[in-house]
């Protein structure tokens, strides 16, 4: 193992000890936010205003809190964790993420071979927690695509019943099951403070990236712009959102078998490769440190990113 990689491993891992521990605990922060409320009122005056908006905290350090506000990567990064519905900081995520690749660096200079190939295993942890903000996503955004046709059939009966729009909102937010309620309730909740609907509802599209919530949005934006029955139209729309769905399922199912097998050609190899070392530790040093071992090793993740993109382009079929 190279000096540099070790000077390299034992700062990224040290900056991710000392500041995920150096964060302050519940108690410590309840205890924060009574002191700073108890401020806020003593120096207030009748002539201030409530504060009503939310302030999202990336970091519970000051500085780094300052710093990833500045950075729009993690901005993209804060978006991804309120789509995932997640209780979690965008600092806590860049210290796992440190932390991880600090630890897959050091095993794999000190198992595989030092230098850059080392870090490979160390980027490799590194995406864990991304990929699992992706993957919770995915499966978030497939639930309300699943809800959504029944929160627009109890939208249009609410407006057949002589509700207006903005109660409509209201009652999915009351009625639905999650994600749906916590969604609507979060535009019913801007409305309430004083924002527009079209900006709620541009607001609640961009929080929840679902094309069949684009059809709505721009369905109820159109109908406010220029008339019409807007409880049919909602019941085109749920019927339009509802045929998607249940052809989104059928290619699931018919795609299951290509998606399951691109999994195991990614992952063999690498389980192949994680099982011969454990059994025979330095094995694969030599597929490392030669020059030709190098260019086949090389040549083999070129052909694997080939074939990843290749049956991505079948299982992911438009509709």
């Amino acid at each position: 193992m190279t000096l540099v990689s070790i000077f390299f491993i034992i700062l990224v891992t040290a900056f991710a000890v000392v500041a995920f521990f150096t964060e302050p605990s519940k108690a410590d922060k309840l205890i924060h936010s009574r002191l700073a409320s108890l401020d806020r009122n003593r120096v207030s005056s009748g002539r201030d205003e409530l504060d009503i908006v939310k302030e999202v905290t990336f970091s519970t350090i000051p500085s780094f809190d300052k710093f990833l506000r500045n950075n729009r990567a993690a901005v993209g990064l804060q978006l991804l964790i309120e789509q995932c519905d997640l209780q979690w900081t965008v600092g806590r995520i860049v210290f796992s993420t440190l932390a991880l690749i600090g630890l897959g660096a050091f095993l794999g200079n000190w198992w595989i071979a030092p230098g850059l190939l080392g870090w490979i295993p160390g980027l490799a942890l590194g995406a864990i927690p991304y990929s699992f903000l992706l993957q919770k996503r995915k499966r978030r955004l497939r639930r309300f695509s699943e809800l959504l046709s029944e929160a627009i059939d109890l939208m249009s009966r609410g407006l057949r019943a002589g509700q207006a729009l903005p109660t409509a909102v209201e009652t999915i937010a009351q009625e639905s099951d999650e994600p749906l309620r916590s969604e609507f309730r979060r535009a019913a909740d801007e409305q309430s403070f004083g924002l527009p609907f079209r900006e709620a509802m541009a607001n609640l599209s961009r929080r929840v990236p679902v094309a069949d919530l684009q059809f709505l949005v721009t369905a109820i934006l159109v109908q406010k712009e220029t008339g019409g029955n807007l409880a049919q139209i909602l019941d085109k729309t749920s019927h339009v959102i509802r045929e998607r769905v249940r052809v989104g399922g059928q290619l699931r199912i018919r795609t299951a078998q290509g998606r399951l097998t691109g999994w195991i050609l990614c992952a063999l190899p690498f389980v192949m490769f994680i099982g011969m070392n454990f059994l025979h530790p330095g094995y694969g040093k030599a597929l490392f440190e030669d020059p030709l071992g190098q260019k086949l090793v090389t040549y083999a993740g070129g052909a694997m990113v080939i074939g990843i993109v290749v049956i991505r382009k079948i299982v992911n079929v438009k509709y």
